[in-house]
């Protein structure tokens, strides 16, 4: 497997992941306050919250992006793939978004997570995990997950096998 590093900018059509370290950081403490539920944390506290995530994904142990709008290259929200299992192929996922995008906007970016975590990381089980943005259910629905009513999470298992030769 590649190291985590490497995988940066990602982009779809309307939207670019790159690492939280290429936005301004005024925009990151905002994230960050959004993300944590916590409008008191300082600009400090942020840039050493985006240290302590950009040092895992240096020791390949979660991928976090910031989410920007290619079109006014705005920070507009956070993903996340954590709790990586490389033994079992799984992972979890989340998007946090500081802002509500259109439907399409959240299913592209979704989708796009998605095809990553399956395609170059290998993942055959991903658990979409809902934060403060909640994500409409019949998204997760069209994009093949089902709910997992005990864990409060959503489930997606892959449905072929990638050969790699």
């Amino acid at each position: 497997m590649e190291k985590f590093e490497k995988y940066h900018p990602i982009m779809t059509p309307h939207y670019t992941f790159n690492w939280l370290t290429s936005a301004r950081l005024n925009k990151s403490t905002e994230l960050m306050q959004h993300y944590y539920q916590d409008a008191t944390l300082t600009t400090a506290k942020a840039a050493s919250l985006i240290n302590q995530t950009m040092l895992k994904v240096m020791r390949d142990q979660q991928l976090t992006w910031g989410v920007f709008d290619r079109a006014s290259d705005e920070l507009v929200g956070l993903a996340n793939l954590f709790e990586i299992n490389q033994q079992q192929a799984a992972s979890s996922i989340e998007l946090e978004l500081t802002a509500m995008q259109p439907e399409r906007g959240v299913r592209e970016l979704l989708a796009r997570l998605v095809s990553f975590a399956f395609a170059e990381l290998d993942m055959k089980t991903l658990y979409f995990k809902q934060t403060t943005t909640k994500i409409d259910p019949a998204i997760l629905d069209q994009l093949g997950f089902t709910a997992n009513p005990a864990t409060n999470d959503w489930l997606l298992n892959r449905a072929v096998s990638i050969e790699r030769v």
